[in-house]
């Protein structure tokens, strides 16, 4: 700091999918950002990969979403529960939607990133391989920068948060969560070669646990297998081949690629799942956005796209706000926390029961539950929408007691009927949400 200018306007810690486009948009409002991240380059993981339609509205609204779609991302146009016999028993279909954005898209977490990053504006000064080792905080507490490993300290009107889910910043200024793990973990697989794929996610019950398929780019795709947790550690690496093979002979669905998933074991990845919702969404002045705030399992597919969606309503936020206003970063971190926390809570506990209605389909009793309450969804068109609206990231509707019976089989009269396509949705920032 100079003669008591900060040295940035905004920094933030984390070049994640929620803190690169926090970046981006606060980089759009013309302020001074420096976006930090400890790894010298993005790297490859089993996360993230399918954008809902309320994350490409953001991407079009930055101008990413042609460059990712050029760079081999995978449209992706229904999602599909599936029997261990590979029965279809239900479907959400995005082109339902009346919406231009009436798909999902599927890429690496990587590719996903590196186009995130062609696209920050001149404004963010991006430096990786810079660990953040700790917020710094004036006499009267309020976080004013951070001390980087090797770069030393810097200043700013605001520092955010989005430095994952063991996030060392948001212990610093003592907000503590909850989390809750599931007695579960998923192998998950790239696969090569099957093209066979298509345009559509396939969920598949068994009484195992289930089997997730995506497609990916380069005719590729990624496959997760759900599996008691500490099995793994339990028969090593050679009898994860083993099960693997017989997770595979035992679902039709999957058998058709037998070849690739074998081909794919070797580099496979065992990922464990937890949630949690922190209890506020910012301290001492400073912002929590991604999985600094949050975690969902990974199945309901909402992870990356809430922490895009954090963004958004971050940069929303301070669209008219000053970094180097106290009083005035605080007003708008409280509106932040006051629309976007209860938006997350609903998310997170919606997510919750749609990763259970498949994990929990173990044994006799669970499977013939759980294809039971999706059949009856098969058979209703109204509440697949519904359930696709929500995790889209276009809006919430609420779930009626009579959606809740109508959920168990309850007649519904309208069960066929779906909303009149109206005119395409905006496709700038402050339109891929719902306002509170």
């Amino acid at each position: 700091m100079v003669d008591g200018v900060s040295d940035y306007d905004i920094v933030v810690c984390g070049a994640g999918a929620g803190g690169l486009t926090a970046a981006i948009l606060l980089g759009m409002q013309g302020r001074r950002v420096l976006l930090v991240d400890k790894l010298t380059d993005t790297v490859e993981t089993f996360k993230g990969e399918l954008l809902q339609p309320g994350s490409l509205a953001t991407l079009e609204s930055i101008g990413a979403l042609e460059t990712l779609r050029h760079a081999g991302a995978r449209r992706i146009d229904r999602l599909v529960s599936a029997g261990e016999d590979g029965s279809e028993l239900c479907a959400m279909d995005y082109r339902w939607l009346p919406s231009a954005y009436d798909h999902c898209l599927t890429h690496t977490y990587k590719g996903i990133l590196d186009n995130l990053i062609r696209h920050l504006p001149p404004g963010v000064e991006f430096r990786r391989g810079v660990a953040v080792e700790r917020a710094v905080r004036d006499k009267a507490g309020r976080v004013t920068g951070v001390v980087l490993r090797k770069d030393g300290e810097v200043s700013a009107g605001m520092v955010v948060a989005a430095d994952g889910h063991a996030s060392k910043l948001r212990g610093q200024v003592g907000i503590e969560v909850d989390t809750t793990p599931y007695d579960h973990q998923v192998v998950a697989i790239d696969l090569t070669g099957v093209p066979e794929l298509a345009h559509q996610a396939t969920t598949t019950i068994t009484r195992e646990g289930m089997r997730v398929m995506y497609p990916m780019p380069d005719g590729g795709g990624r496959l997760y297998l759900q599996v008691a947790r500490g099995l793994v550690n339990r028969i090593g690496k050679q009898g994860l081949a083993a099960w693997v093979d017989q997770a595979v002979a035992a679902c039709p669905a999957v058998a058709p690629i037998a070849e690739s998933v074998r081909a794919g074991v070797p580099t496979c990845r065992v990922l464990s799942a937890r949630r949690f919702v922190a209890p506020v969404f910012h301290g001492a002045g400073m912002p929590l956005i991604g999985d600094a705030a949050h975690a969902v399992h990974p199945m309901a597919g909402q992870g990356m796209n809430a922490a895009i969606a954090d963004a958004v309503r971050l940069a929303g936020a301070f669209r008219d706000v000053s970094a180097t206003d106290p009083a005035a970063v605080d007003a708008a971190l409280a509106e932040y926390n006051r629309v976007r926390r209860p938006e997350l809570q609903t998310i997170a506990e919606f997510s919750h029961r749609f990763a259970e209605m498949f994990t929990t389909a173990v044994g006799i009793f669970g499977y013939a539950r759980s294809k039971y309450i999706l059949s009856c969804h098969g058979r209703n068109r109204r509440l697949c929408y519904k359930i696709m609206h929500n995790i889209s990231g276009l809006g919430y509707q609420k779930f009626t007691v009579l959606d809740r019976l109508q959920q168990l089989g309850w007649p519904d009269r309208t069960a066929d009927r779906l909303p009149v396509r109206r005119a395409d949705v905006d496709g700038h920032v402050e339109a891929t949400l719902e306002p509170r």
